[in-house]
């Protein structure tokens, strides 16, 4: 079963139908649930999402807990190994922000098949590992 990781931007672009990335957020998570994938977010993620829900309130935090409980299988905590992982990217380019380097330090952590994302710099990061989406 192939496990694909989710970068915050394609979550938000999911749960925001108006969002210019909604269609290519929801085609590709299709794609992935056609193969029986399975879906994880980094702990990164997650903290991200709880901060965007609890600042537009008790509506937009059940929302994203039922889409947590729908469609995430697995939120991934960091360690040590991964934050090491991590410091690398970041040191080889210190443009790479933290949260971002340790997004993509989780996903090869997991072994991923893929990690989706909106981010235009993944790429360049982790072309072996990176989908990248383009908004419409």
């Amino acid at each position: 079963m192939p496990t694909v990781m989710l970068d915050t931007n394609v979550i938000a672009g999911l749960l925001h139908p108006d969002d210019a990335l909604h269609s290519h957020a929801r085609d590709a998570v299709r794609h992935w649930e056609d193969k029986a994938a399975s879906f994880a977010i980094s702990v990164i993620t997650w903290s991200e999402l709880r901060v965007g829900a609890v600042r537009k309130g008790v509506t937009a935090g059940k929302m994203l807990g039922a889409f947590r409980a729908a469609v995430i299988d697995r939120i991934v905590e960091v360690n040590e190994a991964t934050t090491e992982s991590a410091d690398l990217l970041r040191a080889a380019d210190l443009t790479i922000r933290v949260p971002d380097a340790l997004i993509i330090a989780t996903a090869r952590g997991i072994g991923a098949d893929a990690l989706l994302t909106a981010d235009r710099k993944f790429p360049g990061i982790a072309p072996e590992l990176v989908e990248l989406l383009r908004p419409s």
